[in-house]
């Protein structure tokens, strides 16, 4: 840890091509390889709220997706069943959070999750199972408030995804290898290098605002270090990307739920989805795509216009486990899940992170004149397995975790309120629907109703996936993502 009133750093040496002013490697050990991969456990919302963080660049958006976020905070508390709702997608949490608060270096400003047990906890717990929220301001079955904070109890020791003594070369796409003769000599070989003089090594400290800076340029550069680190900022290579490629069918495993219906309203003469229409659903889906991991992506089809995530992920995917502080560390990354209790539709065929099952707390004894007059709790935890314990002072019980879109035991049904309906721009500003707002943007737009078209679609995974990418490198998320279906 850094002492007081310093800030931390990690220190990294740049490969430069010194007549482009380019870089064409990165040597760095387990501090920045462990940032780096930080970048793919965060959620999407996360992401969208970092984003806006001042630092040397300008606090940025990230197309769509901040769009998407921005209306989260927009909408009147009244859209939402219960306050918690909008706290789980303003601030979504990271299913991989411990091992990202181990590292030097961590972005994530969300706050550590917390467990709640009942205040009146010494009478609950002969009722098993045991009430448990991770949020503030909830209710046990008893009327109490679930207020009194335990912790998991676990024994591991996080440090962070990879090893210590570990020694990495990243590509100026952030592509991660382990440091190695031949792979150097491959990375010069395609990067044209013969003559070894016109290579320069520079030393460089990287500061929190840079790492900052470092997760933005993902979203706009192809050549994210050399943009970062020899002040080429500035340049958005989203619509040369956006030129060279269109999203392809994605191959994906059909699941069965059932689509999402949905009216888009086209301008016939351009195609553009000008916005769309739908119910409660419809609204929750777009919501849900805050509390995606961004790593889950490159289970879906990949990011098509962000070359360094998928990059990235790759690398992940192929680095010998034996480089990772554990086995289990690179499954995570390889199948990532998200935040226990965060997922709300199947459409996308996300899983969700595992909650402990069991309770288990140690009572103390007051005693006057050889009787027990009184039962405190003295200490309580979370675990993952049965406890067998001994005494009639210490139990282990089973525990339900109270779902945070609800107010009861019940699993929520949503992150808005029906029976509203709700209009979707095509840079994914949602707002509830009127005929007074569509109206408005119509006459904003100043579009003639003859060049106006309706058409009724059906969302299903293909096309959710489709516009979840699109949100991350266009402000025409939908018209992108519903290409296949306006021709």
């Amino acid at each position: 840890m850094a002492a007081v009133g310093t800030e931390e750093r990690i220190t990294l040496k740049l490969m430069v091509l010194k007549e482009e002013n380019k870089v064409i490697f990165a040597e760095a050990g387990k501090d920045f390889v462990d940032v780096l991969f930080s970048f793919l456990t965060l959620p999407l919302g996360t992401i969208a709220r970092v984003a806006r963080k001042e630092s040397k660049l300008q606090p940025s958006e990230v197309a769509s997706l901040s769009s998407l976020y921005q209306s989260v905070e927009n909408l009147d508390k009244e859209c939402f069943p219960t306050d918690t709702c909008k706290e789980m997608l303003l601030c979504p949490r990271n299913s991989m959070e411990a091992y990202c608060r181990s590292s030097k270096i961590n972005i994530d400003d969300t706050e550590p999750t917390e467990y709640f047990v009942c205040s009146n906890l010494i009478c609950c717990r002969d009722e098993p199972p045991v009430l448990i929220s991770t949020f503030r301001n909830k209710r046990c079955r008893c009327g109490s408030m679930l207020a009194k904070p335990i912790s998991p109890e676990t024994f591991d020791s996080f440090d962070g995804f990879v090893q210590t003594n570990s020694s990495f070369m990243i590509t100026d796409d952030l592509k991660v290898f382990p440091n190695s003769l031949d792979k150097i000599i491959n990375v010069l070989k395609d990067s044209g290098i013969e003559n070894m003089s016109l290579i320069s090594e520079r030393t460089v400290n990287i500061t929190k605002n840079q790492v900052v800076d470092l997760l933005k340029y993902c979203f706009c550069s192809i050549s994210v270090l050399t943009d970062l680190f020899l002040e080429k900022g500035g340049r958005d290579y989203r619509e040369t990307l956006l030129k060279r490629r269109r999203i392809t069918p994605c191959d994906l495993k059909a699941n069965n739920c059932d689509g999402i219906i949905v009216k888009i309203v086209l301008r016939k003469s351009t195609g553009k989805i000008l916005f769309a229409e739908g119910k409660a659903d419809f609204a929750d889906f777009l919501f849900t795509f805050l509390t995606i991991p961004l790593g889950a992506l490159c289970l879906m089809g990949g990011c098509p216009y962000v070359d360094s995530v998928d990059g990235l992920y790759k690398s992940v995917v192929d680095l010998d486990e034996d480089y990772f502080t554990t086995k289990e560390v690179k499954n995570k990354f390889v199948d990532p899940v998200l935040a226990p209790q965060f997922k709300l539709h199947n459409l996308l065929s996300l899983k969700n992170g595992d909650v402990p099952n069991y309770f288990c707390y140690v009572l103390n004894n007051g005693y006057f004149r050889n009787r027990v007059i009184e039962w405190t709790i003295r200490a309580c935890s979370l675990t993952p397995i049965h406890k067998v314990v001994n005494g009639v002072s210490e139990s282990c019980v089973a525990s339900e975790f109270l779902h945070p879109l609800s107010d009861t035991s019940n699993n929520g049904k949503g992150y808005v309120k029906g029976p509203t309906t709700y209009m979707v721009t095509d840079d994914l500003v949602v707002t509830p629907s009127s005929s007074l707002s569509v109206v408005s943007l119509l006459r904003t737009m100043n579009i003639p109703r003859h060049d106006l078209q309706e058409k009724v679609v059906s969302i299903g995974k293909e096309e959710g996936v489709r516009i979840l990418q699109a949100s991350l490198s266009s402000r025409s998320a939908l018209t992108l993502g519903l290409s296949h279906l306006t021709k």
